[in-house]
């Protein structure tokens, strides 16, 4: 499992870490579904946008269902969270139902205590999440 994977550039010449979205985003599908894996430990704000455009560049793609997959996140922050919420409104036009899938028991937890769970339907596995 990949945590958060940062390149390190050289401080020398003044760049920061930059995230690569092609080692934290991946995902498959099928006719009628796609899986979005998030691979990291912590989903936050400098991830945020490298969600989104890889989000954009599935937009094309017209599916019935869309499960982001966030069991290996053991933090999401509202930032991340909110480009997920906007996808789903978005999308929710083209009668497309988002689910998220959480195993953190503290992850779901807050989501239960901030309401998300009104939001989007959430899972422990992908296997239900797709049932």
């Amino acid at each position: 499992m990949n945590s958060n994977t940062f390149a390190r550039k050289s401080y020398l010449n003044n760049t920061w870490l930059t995230v690569d979205s092609e080692s934290f985003l991946s995902h498959r599908k099928d006719k009628k579904s796609i899986i979005i894996d998030i691979d990291l430990l912590r989903a936050t704000a400098n991830e945020a946008d490298e969600l989104k455009e890889y989000m954009e560049s599935l937009s094309s793609v017209k599916n019935k269902l869309i499960v982001f997959n966030l069991d290996k996140c053991t933090f999401v922050d509202s930032t991340f969270l909110s480009t997920i919420i906007r996808f789903s409104k978005k999308n929710i036009k083209l009668n497309t139902n988002v689910r998220l899938v959480i195993s953190d028991v503290r992850q779901l937890s807050i989501f239960k205590i901030t309401k998300i769970d009104t939001i989007f339907e959430i899972y422990s596995t992908v296997e239900q999440a797709m049932a």
